[in-house]
């Protein structure tokens, strides 16, 4: 099974390579972290239990953010090890995480390299954020006789159809993890068609609503920035994607022409298409954001939030929640479907709207021109917000009735 593992990966690496080659020398993807990631560094003075948490990229970094001091006061003298797969992820870990022993990137998962990595680490405790599910890793993690946990646990449509399609691959995965805390409802029965035992199974909520907010820090030099006048209103449309801004952009330019004190700040998902997003759109009342991890503070001046990632196919929505729970109006589009119980959940509490493109003008409009509707939905938000909260407690909580480590 190993081996079979480390060559279909070995041959995806060798099929990629072009791309990645490309993305290496133009773009300038993985220039801290492929190294890194191939020849990883193992963590110094490793005395205590180890506690080991995984994220993929920023936005689970975020959420695994919330766990960190409830760890740090049930086990005060634990050595915590964080570790990312990409460097916008690694960035949020060194900027958010201060009470970690160390933060890396995760070796490249096969098993010449996790092998030797997992037994210098000798984890008591593995805590996987949403599931980044690695074969060798799980595999030479349970052999070292730590739990694994999966928090924030959530699994698309998509991706079920693929672990059922392959059954012994992915009962050999699943069937090694201890816990598992999951995000809502949907993801619920998504895990219990992949012969989860309904025990090994809870719903804690969603980790990400118990990230605390700085947003309201350095608000006048980014207004300064961007050219906002105290009359000005803001529309953010927040992590877009490649077609996104041109469709958003067009919609909403009778909304522009209408009104010159509206402007509108665009934050491309991915930071290497900043340069592109500028070359395409051009207008006096738009700006491009060009910097990572303002995006929160965006929202916060204002008046209402276009949530990318939803409007075209294949991406399935992003955060929502982030510009709601601060009272702003949000609208987003209708491919949510990795974000379904947070979209339910919004939807019905009328915190956001799901809008198609045709119509995303006349609900800009409607935000834009009728006050009493947008400070019920903003009341909404944060209302929704307070409702929610309190994932981490209750997942930190579940992962301490499962488990027991040495304090000492």
């Amino acid at each position: 099974m190993t081996f079979l593992y480390d060559f279909a990966l070995y041959l995806l690496l060798i099929l990629s390579f072009p791309k990645l080659l490309i993305d290496y020398l133009f773009k300038g993807k993985y220039r801290k972290s492929l190294f890194a990631r191939i020849s990883p560094e193992i963590p110094k003075d490793l005395k205590k239990p180890l506690i080991w948490l995984h994220a993929v990229s920023m936005g689970e970094t975020k959420a695994l953010s919330t766990l960190i001091p409830h760890i740090r006061k049930t086990y005060p003298n634990a050595y915590i090890y964080v570790t990312t797969v990409t460097e916008t992820g690694q960035e949020e870990a060194q900027k958010r995480i201060s009470d970690a022993d160390a933060i890396g990137y995760l070796p490249l998962d096969f098993s010449w390299i996790i092998k030797g990595f997992v037994r210098k680490l000798k984890p008591a405790l593995l805590i996987l954020v949403e599931g980044d599910y690695w074969f060798n890793l799980i595999n030479q993690v349970k052999k070292q006789g730590a739990k694994i946990i999966v928090v924030n646990g959530k699994l698309s449509e998509k991706s079920m159809k693929r672990y059922l399609a392959a059954p012994f691959f992915s009962r050999s995965i699943f069937n090694s993890i201890d816990h598992f805390c999951i995000q809502g409802e949907s993801y619920l029965e998504r895990f219990l068609k992949l012969g989860i035992h309904p025990e090994n199974l809870i719903i804690t909520g969603n980790l990400k609503f118990d990230i605390p907010s700085d947003e309201e820090k350095d608000l006048e030099a980014l207004k300064k920035q961007f050219d906002i006048k105290q009359k000005d209103r803001v529309i953010t449309l927040g992590s877009t994607h490649e077609g996104e801004e041109e469709l958003l952009y067009k919609s909403l330019i009778p909304a522009l022409t209408m009104d010159p004190h509206l402007k509108i700040l665009i934050v491309p998902r991915h930071p290497e298409r900043f340069s592109r997003v500028k070359s395409l759109i051009h207008h006096p009342q738009i700006r491009i954001v060009d910097q990572m991890g303002i995006l929160p503070k965006c929202y916060h001046l204002s008046h209402l939030a276009i949530v990318g990632g939803s409007f075209i196919k294949g991406v399935g929505g992003h955060d929502i929640f982030e510009p709601a729970k601060m009272g702003v109006p949000t609208l987003y589009g209708p491919y949510m479907h990795k974000q379904v119980d947070l979209d339910r959940g919004m939807t019905e509490s009328g915190a956001g709207i799901k809008v198609e493109q045709p119509h995303l003008l006349e609900a800009v409009e409607k935000l834009l021109n009728d006050s009493k509707f947008h400070f019920e939905m903003g009341k909404k938000g944060k209302y929704f917000a307070h409702k929610v909260m309190g994932a981490s407690f209750r997942t930190w909580k579940e992962i301490t009735s499962n488990i027991s480590l040495e304090k000492n």
